[in-house]
């Protein structure tokens, strides 16, 4: 069984809450009396409920708090082959001596209380995990086999790639065939987040031992209706290491693509 952590950070206490209904304190004496009902200080016609006092539309969660373009940031500018949606490419034959190599993702925000987390599952027969523990993420950032090694969570400031995922193949445990590079959003149902609010996702490869950028993938969906997304798929063919863009969108957060892909979460 694995745990994956929680954030219970800011929830309202009861106190709060009953603080909200607090009804308004009676006068006092010495103060002045409260006016007859009938004589209303007033004399405007009061508003209902059926007038609200804000005329503009309330902001839903479902709804980007800035809709902007961001501010640009500076990425690497790589000279790999730019990959559409399933153009699955041949590493090996780009690079014969591939030995180590990272996986390095990046993303900019519309929302920027939007928190998103990169994760590979290692994968063997039946495109499930070896293990429960054979995934890697911001709360395990090592791989059991020492293979695959996450730089750890990103708070999406700064340049460069948000974050990146190393992973030496002569290390890899034999039962690995594919692993799966997926991105989440940190408590997107409980926040009501979701990949619309979400632009500028990529997924480039480079070959470690000389930091050549071989492929790079840019995401161009971007659905209210997704919360997490595969963007992309390293696997073994043929003793070749090839990749696949994948770049398709679930409702799933993290705890639901360990289910999807054979991680027992402990409650």
């Amino acid at each position: 069984m694995f745990n994956i952590p929680m954030n219970t950070t800011g929830a309202l206490s009861a106190d709060n809450l009953m603080a909200l209904n607090k009804p308004a304190a009676a006068p006092t004496a010495g103060q002045v009396p409260v006016q007859n009902v009938s004589q209303p200080m007033n004399t405007q016609p009061p508003q209902t409920f059926n007038q609200p006092m804000n005329t503009q539309p309330p902001q839903t969660f479902n709804q980007p708090m800035n809709t902007q373009p961001p501010a640009a940031r500076q990425r690497p500018q790589g000279g790999g082959v730019r990959l559409k949606k399933g153009q699955k490419t041949s590493l090996s034959q780009m690079a014969p001596n591939l030995t180590q190599l990272q996986v390095c993702l990046g993303w900019d925000l519309l929302n920027q209380a939007c928190d998103l987390d990169a994760s590979a599952f290692l994968l063997g027969a039946g495109d499930k995990v070896v293990g429960d523990d054979w995934f890697v993420f911001y709360g395990q950032t090592l791989s059991p086999d020492g293979a695959v090694t996450h730089s750890g969570d990103s708070a999406g400031e700064g340049a460069g790639d948000d974050e990146i995922i190393t992973i030496d193949l002569n290390r890899l445990d034999n039962r690995v065939q594919k692993i799966a590079f997926v991105v989440t959003i940190n408590e997107a149902r409980e926040r009501g987040q979701n990949f619309s609010m979400v632009t500028n996702a990529y997924v480039r490869v480079v070959n470690k031992s000389n930091g050549q950028e071989l492929v790079k993938f840019m995401l161009s969906e971007y659905f209210a209706s997704v919360t997490s997304m595969v963007v992309g798929e390293l696997y073994n063919k043929g003793g070749q290491w090839r990749f696949n863009p994948v770049g398709n969108g679930f409702a799933h957060d993290l705890a639901g693509l360990c289910g999807v892909y054979g991680v027992n979460v402990a409650d």
